[in-house]
């Protein structure tokens, strides 16, 4: 069954007949809601920025030799793991909303502007970048984590931090994610736009979006 928030964050907007509803019961849920609403505002900066999210991302205890998307998976799991039942699905929603959030703002740095100004340090705990202060090493890290099938990411890409957290999301914690019914078109999305920066053909991506085609139908 499609879950609620599914439809419209797809769709980008909602119909009017879905305004009041989603004001009173979506909007006003403590950890969804304002994400929900900088999306179909279309701020999705401010998703990424919202202190639920910072929380999210910098709160943790990230330590000098983990990778940064073993830390944003772990962080992750983390945080739906700490839920109570009641607050789960909004915590899940929050995650749709912030993964939605990030493929709009990659596409934007690199395809449709404007131009997105993303500092990752202040986003991640300091601990986990001690051995990344040198010129270019924190986006060469990055780079490297988007490495697929030995293939390289082009190196001239805008804000790889925010595939980075997509793939986090839709790929590696996809399932904690399973009960959107969704979920796979956002990971054909995540995988058409991590392949256009990759100087070749990934199996590992082909593979992907066959996957997420068959549990589409």
């Amino acid at each position: 069954m499609v879950r609620e928030a599914e439809i419209p964050v797809l769709r980008g907007f909602l119909k009017p007949s879905e305004a009041t509803e989603w004001k009173q019961n979506v909007f006003s849920s403590a950890e969804a809601g304002p994400l929900l609403q900088s999306l179909f505002d279309g701020d999705f900066e401010a998703v990424l920025l919202s202190p639920q999210v910072l929380d999210l991302l910098g709160g943790g205890d990230g330590s000098d030799g983990e990778s940064i998307d073993a830390y944003l998976e772990r962080r992750v799991l983390a945080y739906l793991n700490d839920s109570t039942q009641e607050d789960k699905a909004d915590r899940e929603n929050a995650l749709l909303a912030l993964a939605v959030a990030c493929l709009h703002l990659f596409a934007q740095s690199n395809w449709t502007g404007p131009p997105v100004a993303i500092h990752v340090p202040d986003l991640l705990p300091p601990a986990l970048l001690t051995s990344l202060t040198e010129p270019g090493a924190l986006t060469s890290a990055l780079l490297s984590s988007l490495l697929l099938d030995g293939e390289s990411v082009y190196c001239l890409v805008g804000n790889p931090f925010l595939l980075l957290l997509a793939r986090v999301l839709l790929v590696n914690c996809s399932a904690k994610l399973d009960s959107f019914e969704l979920l796979p078109w956002w990971t054909l999305r995540y995988v058409s736009l991590h392949q256009q920066v990759l100087e070749e053909r990934s199996p590992q991506l082909l593979g992907l979006a066959q996957t997420s085609i068959e549990k589409g139908q």
